[in-house]
């Protein structure tokens, strides 16, 4: 790393207190994810951030799991990104994803878009002209961390369409964020006195919940019918006195029932 590309005392301070910040919050919580990409996007004066879960990695073919997202100018921004989630064509249309998959070997990874994609690559491509151009983003920072063999969660940061390429210094100052900041991706951490009263299956159940997996997801990993955990599901909301999932996670993880997650 030359002179030029080094990170000044200051912009160090900026993202270990960043990091610091972080771990006074909820564990897993949308409060912690919200704070640390609206963080990075301030730090490195990025437009929209995201938290986005990967899966897919070691064939190379990504699939975009849950995802949350700051900074959308409007609502047609925001659907258009749950249009291109949730779409199989839109996702392999993505040139970057296929070249990110092959840098994501290690535990943490970061890495600029030029580091992907030359310019023609990156501007040539269909889906960049209609559906990035379209949405009002460019340039990015990808940093992930690897959470299994075919598995990462990651952050985006997305420059505007046309505006300055980010710089070495820049992916380094957020690669010495994510390093420092293991615990974001450990699973949210419930209070032992809230898990004391109930049965193994209910806290496999809860715990499952605060991932953020979905009742078909926790009945996958369980071995048991989707019908059987949303059965679980139920008596977890009789037995904490709640209505719905997002007031079960406020009272285990301490995050706001309504959220902002995208």
């Amino acid at each position: 790393m030359g002179r030029s590309d080094s990170l000044d005392f200051e912009q160090l301070r900026r993202a270990l207190r960043l990091a610091n910040e972080l771990r006074d919050l909820p564990r897993g919580s949308e409060l912690q994810q919200e704070h640390a990409v609206s963080g990075l996007c301030e730090m490195v004066g990025a437009r929209i951030g995201l938290w986005v879960e990967l899966r897919g990695l070691a064939s190379g073919r990504v699939v975009l799991g849950k995802a949350f997202g700051v900074g959308w100018e409007d609502a047609r921004q925001r659907e258009g990104f749950m249009h291109y989630v949730g779409s199989a064509q839109r996702r392999s249309e993505d040139p970057s994803l296929p070249r990110f998959a092959q840098f994501s070997s290690t535990p943490v990874v970061t890495v600029m878009r030029r580091q992907l994609l030359q310019d023609s690559e990156w501007y040539g491509s269909e889906h960049v002209q209609e559906f990035r151009r379209g949405g009002n983003v460019d340039d990015f920072i990808y940093t992930a961390f690897r959470t299994g063999p075919d598995t990462s969660l990651a952050i985006a940061l997305h420059r505007s369409w046309g505006d300055r390429q980010y710089t070495e210094r820049e992916r380094r100052l957020v690669e010495v964020f994510h390093e420092e900041c293991g615990f974001l991706h450990q699973p949210p951490e419930i209070p032992a006195a809230l898990l004391a009263g109930l049965s193994p299956r209910l806290r496999e159940t809860l715990r499952g919940l605060a991932r953020g997996l979905s009742e078909k997801e926790i009945a996958a990993e369980l071995g048991i019918s989707p019908h059987t955990v949303h059965d679980y599901a139920k008596a977890l909301h009789r037995h904490f006195s709640v209505q719905s999932r997002g007031e079960l996670l406020a009272l285990c993880l301490g995050q706001s029932p309504s959220g902002s997650a995208l």
